[in-house]
């Protein structure tokens, strides 16, 4: 498997790529992910290190779901000027790991897909 954004390949043994791969979200799925990104309002903590962990569990599950929540959560703090170092990475990995993507479902580039979910954030 090969992983353009890293130039990276990844072996994975026939066996065990059902528990340790997913496939890629179709167009419909994508679509409820943007979706998901403007219907998201839940508070997370104002301490830097509680919300940091919490976000990095949702970075590392790789779901698209948790990504758009992480990303909707630091875009409201970034509009307030409340981002921690912790945040702006987070804030990156998750814009980076949900625009490839979504792109992917939509058949669009990676720039308009962050347009998209930039839009969404601010609904």
């Amino acid at each position: 498997m090969f992983f353009p954004r890293d130039e990276m390949i990844l072996m994975v043994r026939e066996a065990d790529l059902a528990e340790t791969i997913r496939k890629p979200i179709a167009r419909k799925e994508a679509n409820k992910v943007l979706s998901h990104i403007t219907e998201w309002d839940e508070d997370v903590s104002e301490q830097w290190k509680t919300r940091a962990n919490a976000h990095q569990v949702k970075l590392d599950d790789g779901d698209p779901f948790a990504l758009a929540e992480v990303f909707k959560t630091l875009c409201i703090r970034r509009e307030e000027d409340k981002l921690s170092a912790a945040d702006r990475r987070h804030l990156s990995q998750a814009g980076q790991c949900l625009s490839e993507e979504l792109a992917m479902a939509l058949g669009k580039t990676e720039r308009r897909a962050l347009m998209q979910m930039s839009k969404a954030a601010q609904s």
